[in-house]
């Protein structure tokens, strides 16, 4: 895969390189603990529309365009192993895996991050399965992504977690 991921939020934004052949680093979806479902169907117009700052998405996609003019240029390309500091074998400097950008505070942070085994995308029983089955995978992802959870074995993670186990933090009463 040679691709970046740009994901925007209202103050703060991600610029993130997919794994690409065996890369140590994490993808997208290496934070999450869950399957991707509709998370719009049941909002009003209001709740579905992602607000950010005015000059976030520039700030981003500009991010972007020099995180892969550095892959370009790098003697791996898009497998050059993430460097958050320079020199990088790049001409242009580092190649980190993923760029966070805070408005707020006007600050980029360089990360690299290490791949979830259970990852709903790029843990090795998702790729063996989508290797063995192709687009049938693909559709019946489509139909029911929960299957995801089930072949990454995020599911029995989940089940093996204990409530007494687990501290929440959106319970504010006994505070």
């Amino acid at each position: 895969f040679r691709s970046l991921t740009v994901a925007l939020g209202f103050d703060s934004f991600l610029v993130s390189r997919q794994s690409y052949r065996g890369s140590p680093s994490a993808c997208y979806f290496c934070n999450d603990v869950t399957a991707p479902a509709d998370s719009l169907a049941h909002r009003t117009l209001d709740q579905q529309c992602t607000v950010t700052r005015p000059g976030l998405s520039g700030l981003a996609t500009s991010t972007a365009v020099e995180l892969l003019a550095a892959l370009t240029q790098h003697e791996d390309g898009f497998a050059a192993p993430g460097s958050t500091t320079a020199p990088a074998n790049s001409p242009l400097g580092a190649v980190p895996h993923q760029v966070r950008g805070y408005v707020a505070d006007f600050r980029l942070a360089p990360a690299e991050t290490e791949p979830f085994d259970r990852c709903i995308c790029c843990s090795p029983k998702v790729l063996q399965q989508y290797a063995a089955d192709g687009m049938g995978f693909v559709e019946r992802v489509i139909a029911d992504s929960s299957i995801l959870e089930e072949i990454s074995g995020l599911a029995d993670m989940k089940n093996a977690l204990r409530e007494d186990e687990v501290t929440s933090f959106d319970d504010f009463e006994d505070l």
